[in-house]
């Protein structure tokens, strides 16, 4: 106790010196909390928009079904058995059949092709979540209806109620066109459905490619996330003639490009130790220096060159643990905030989502950062850590000053 009262008096000698010592650690700390956090939370973002709109847990398609621009083929769909439906029924949270095919939308001299999602409305949003949807006009379930997202709603200068005609190719390889209304204008917040996508009810999608019971997607809620393996497993035996993916299959890329990231923000936190290490192990030194006498003082009243060190290393130690708790504030404090109410990348995603450029990549319009107690602790360890290793060598010095050549400086 004494040591650490003696370490706090001289650290606070030289308060200025001392505080920009300690500038590196309190970033260093902070660096690697917000990175951590950051990383975390677009991580968790991409699973949770890739469940929650693209894939639910388990999701069975054709084999070799392109995943890359607007190529939704209908030649070769899928077809469940009854016997098939009641397992689900039985193993599943929640299941449920989307068919995805290509349309041309013609209003008046005006046409684009869209991205049309023909769903069950029965079980559609069982599986995928509309909590974050905003919707202008009716989701319905008729026939002569459906709803489209606002990328298509801008192009086209429509509102709800106007009519569009949609054409495109049934399963038998014909033409089909089709009048319909526009119940709904949506706002997902997937880039992929709100640049140019269509929500179409199935008793439409059935009249317009003739698709009967044959749908092209699969998907699957379960109780949790962590299931999806098993589940894919069985289901495989299942469904031999498709291609049957979890929620981390879908995601793997995007997740190690995040690991990617997690390490350079690693390696700055890093600089920024060496950096404090530096600083610390530089102030003790001169700390040393000035202290000769002081030094030579204790040394003969009894100190022996142990008790220097653990002098100077506690003077280390007050130092990194002055900054680590800085740190971890800081950073604690604004990836608890962000964590708690979120950042709104609505204005981003819709930027992006014009483009096009990230269609396959699910994104939310909230981005909540990871909030991990386990990191500030880590966090703030290393720091401390990293304080203690450079007050080693100055401490070192300071107990080889021969005492009587330290008493006469």
């Amino acid at each position: 106790m004494y040591f650490v009262k003696l370490a706090i008096r001289n650290v606070r000698r030289q308060y200025g010196r001392t505080a920009l010592s300690m500038v590196s650690i309190v970033c260093g700390v902070a660096v690697i909390i917000l990175g951590r956090g950051f990383v975390g939370g677009v991580r968790e973002n991409m699973v949770r928009a890739q469940i929650d709109a693209v894939s639910g847990h388990v999701l069975a398609r054709p084999v070799d079904y392109p995943t890359v621009g607007i190529q939704h083929p209908v030649d070769s769909l899928l077809t469940i058995t009854n016997e098939d439906g009641r397992w689900l029924e039985d193993n599943a949270v929640a299941w449920t059949r989307r068919t995805l095919f290509v349309g041309r939308l013609v209003r008046g001299p005006e046409s684009l092709r869209a991205r049309i999602i023909g769903f069950d409305p029965t079980t559609d949003e069982t599986v995928f979540s509309r909590k974050d949807w905003t919707v202008v006009g009716r989701i319905s379930d008729r026939d002569d209806v459906v709803m489209v997202s606002k990328g298509i709603a801008r192009i086209f200068d429509i509102d709800v109620g106007d009519r569009i005609v949609i054409q495109a190719r049934t399963v038998d390889g014909a033409i089909n066109a089709l009048e319909v209304t526009v119940s709904a204008i949506l706002t997902t917040g997937n880039p992929s459905v709100d640049r140019l996508g269509l929500l179409a009810p199935k008793s439409l999608v059935d009249r317009m490619i003739l698709s009967g019971d044959r749908f092209s997607h699969l998907a699957v809620r379960l109780d949790h996330r962590g299931q999806a393996d098993r589940f894919k497993a069985a289901l495989s035996g299942r469904m031999g003639g498709a291609e049957v993916l979890t929620w981390f299959d879908e995601v793997e890329g995007l997740i190690e490009i995040q690991k990617m990231r997690q390490t350079i923000l690693d390696v700055v936190a890093f600089m920024l130790m060496a950096i404090a290490a530096a600083g610390i192990a530089n102030t003790i030194l001169m700390a040393a220096y000035e202290r000769v006498r002081e030094i030579g003082t204790l040394r003969a009243m009894g100190l022996t060159r142990r008790g220097v060190v653990g002098l100077f290393v506690a003077e280390g130690a007050v130092m990194g643990l002055a900054g680590a708790a800085f740190g971890v504030l800081l950073g604690g404090g604004i990836v608890g905030k962000y964590a708690e109410d979120g950042i709104d990348l609505s204005g981003f995603v819709e930027d992006v989502g014009s483009s096009g450029s990230y269609d396959s990549i699910p994104l939310s319009v909230t981005l909540y950062l990871e909030y991990d107690p386990w990191t500030l602790a880590w966090a703030a360890g290393f720091g401390l850590l990293v304080a203690v290793l450079a007050s080693v060598y100055p401490a070192l010095v300071a107990s080889r000053m021969p005492p009587a050549e330290a008493v006469r400086a």
